[in-house]
């Protein structure tokens, strides 16, 4: 097996015979997150699979050949005063636990289980499979579930893996068999697609990791589908009619092309994306919100992928607003490139960023998450104290350089919106007028 030096609070990657990657995170904890990541994510399905890989992510908590039931499972996290969780995204799923650091071996012991050895009991599989349908159908009621859902089909559309949900397509849930659910695990569960990541105050030694998970699938990872960018329609809408009772209002995501995951301006981007719609100082708060009244919450956010990426602004008004609030919105993401940042909002911002980053990355779990994403990413191995440093090093420059970089696809917006009318075409001709703020 191949490992860089183990350094104090250093992460270190070994690669385990079988190809799994292991990821070493000590932290001054008394707590210890295990993570096991794999790149086997929903654009990875096909239309006849979609879902799948949702559907495993419950099944894996049902049972192996040592734990044969949920009880026994949720007993054990219990008794080690434990937690633990899974979720399925785009590009990857991930298992993971966080407990006292005295169990780490324990918790490590039950995540590699669940995903070496599961049963699949025939009768496990159609319990769940009503319990899946509930959640896709619980995400697709609210309207914020059902705007995230969707807007993968106005950002790329067509027939391709990332126009997708993560979640599924019922159809393909109601019919899943329990031996596409085998084939599946056998097929995608490649060891060079995971790794697994131990944070906090306790590591696992690579000998007992290769032990752990000597008996994961044999899969090769394989090529995806690349990403093209507006093959669909430029705006998906949900008309839901209101009560007496409710207020109007209209919940909308406007996307642009953005960048992939390790594109060299991340770092800036990250930044730009802060100032403009971060937090309670950003522009898109204080302009559309605090001066004009027009929402309760707006903000901006960038996703990278492996070849694509997704910029976002996403708020919420009354019909009647929604045209101005989205005129001083793209007004706003305009300024962005048009006049450099002052250095005193600069600054303020990556204090901000800073900050934030350091705290959400305090607990084992969260580090264990931040290390494991990056892997997953193909990301460097940073410390979040080295990505801090990274962000402190933005200029303003920049800032205004990778602004220009993403409203130059403004021309491709598409939008998402749940509302008690169909506004689409007017909102998005207000994206490219401009409006004084």
């Amino acid at each position: 097996m191949t490992s860089t030096s183990l350094n104090p609070y250093e992460p270190s990657l070994t690669v385990l015979p079988n190809g799994v990657s292991l990821l070493n995170a000590p932290s001054a904890s008394r707590n210890v997150g295990v993570f096991l990541i794999v790149r086997a994510g929903s654009r990875d399905e096909t239309a006849d699979t979609s879902g799948l890989a949702h559907y495993l992510e419950h099944m894996f908590f049902k049972g192996t050949a040592t734990r044969p039931n949920t009880l026994i499972i949720s007993r054990e996290i219990d008794r080690l005063g434990a937690n633990t969780n899974a979720y399925t995204d785009t590009e990857e799923v991930a298992y993971y636990a966080e407990g006292p650091a005295t169990v780490a071996d324990d918790l490590t012991d039950i995540i590699t289980d669940m995903l070496t050895r599961p049963l699949f009991a025939a009768e496990e599989v159609e319990r769940e499979r009503n319990v899946v349908l509930q959640e896709l159908s619980a995400r697709l009621a609210d309207p914020e579930g059902w705007i995230w859902d969707r807007l993968g089909t106005v950002a790329f559309g067509g027939d391709q893996p990332m126009a997708w949900s993560a979640a599924g397509f019922p159809a393909v849930i109601e019919k899943a068999t329990r031996d596409q659910l085998l084939d599946y695990h056998q097929s995608f569960y490649a060891p060079e697609s995971m790794c697994l990541t131990i944070a906090g105050g306790a590591g696992i030694a690579p000998e007992r990791a290769a032990e752990l998970l000597a008996d994961v699938p044999t899969a090769k990872p394989r090529p995806r589908v690349p990403a093209t960018w507006g093959q669909g329609d430029r705006y998906t809408c949900n008309v839901r009619p209101l009560t007496d009772q409710e207020e109007p209002q209209i919940r909308m995501v406007f996307a642009v092309p953005g960048i992939p995951a390790t594109d060299e301006d991340r770092v800036a981007l990250s930044v730009m994306t802060h100032i403009l719609g971060g937090g309670m100082s950003s522009r898109l708060f204080h302009t559309v919100r605090e001066r004009n009244g027009l929402c309760y919450s707006i903000f901006s956010h960038h996703e990278g992928f492996d070849d694509a990426g997704v910029f976002v602004i996403s708020t919420g008004t009354r019909p009647k607003d929604a045209r101005r609030a989205t005129e001083l919105s793209f007004t706003e993401f305009r300024a962005m490139a048009a006049e450099r940042v002052p250095e005193d909002e600069l600054s303020a911002t990556k204090s901000a960023m800073i900050g934030r980053l350091l705290r959400s990355t305090e607990t084992a779990v969260s580090l264990a998450r931040f290390f494991g994403g990056r892997w997953r990413a193909g990301l460097p191995m940073e410390t979040p104290d080295s990505r801090a440093e990274a962000i402190s090093k933005v200029t303003a420059e920049q800032v205004q350089q990778v602004a220009q970089r993403i409203v130059a696809g403004l021309p491709d917006v598409r939008l998402a919106f749940v509302g008690p009318e169909d506004q689409g075409e007017d909102l998005l001709a207000a994206t490219e007028g401009y409006t004084v703020v």
